[in-house]
């Protein structure tokens, strides 16, 4: 893939990860976004634009080398869908089907401040809705969607 396919990629990812976010939060949600790696060399950047040349920038190092395991766990900050993001410790390789069965190495994690009490986020009816948009792709008994508590 090339830097230019993998740049239009994650664009598209954070199209998916924003739509991911409002079925959970069963509301809509700003279109701006935040994004820090989880590391102590990396700066918070801000706007979409800049989300994703810095994804890309540490993600994909070649045509034939992206790495292939990277959470992207999604919270609301101040007007902003806000991602934090690390990259799991496999070697680079071409790109694939990642962990989740979705095509890429993003794995959707969501936090719990954006989840909304109304939603049964457990539900075969809310994980088919997840499967008919394009948002989940394992199967259901493999494992639900990834959430996890923030520090809010």
């Amino acid at each position: 893939m090339t830097k230019k396919e993998f740049t239009e990629f994650v664009d598209k990812t954070l199209d998916e990860v924003k739509l991911y976010a409002e079925i959970h939060a069963d509301k809509s949600l700003p279109d701006e976004f935040k994004f820090k790696w989880l590391r102590d060399d990396c700066d918070t950047v801000m706007g979409r634009q800049n989300v994703i040349d810095e994804i890309v920038r540490l993600v994909y190092i070649q045509e034939d080398k992206i790495y292939p395991c990277v959470d992207l766990n999604i919270g609301l900050e101040g007007g902003y869908i806000s991602l934090t993001s690390w990259i799991a410790n496999y070697e680079p390789r071409p790109f694939q089907k990642g962990w989740s069965n979705r095509p890429g190495p993003f794995i959707y994690c969501i936090g719990q401040d954006v989840v909304s009490n109304k939603i049964d986020t457990k539900s075969k009816d809310f994980k088919n809705k997840l499967i008919d948009l394009g948002l989940l792709h394992y199967e259901l008994n493999f494992r639900s969607p990834c959430i996890w508590e923030s520090d809010s």
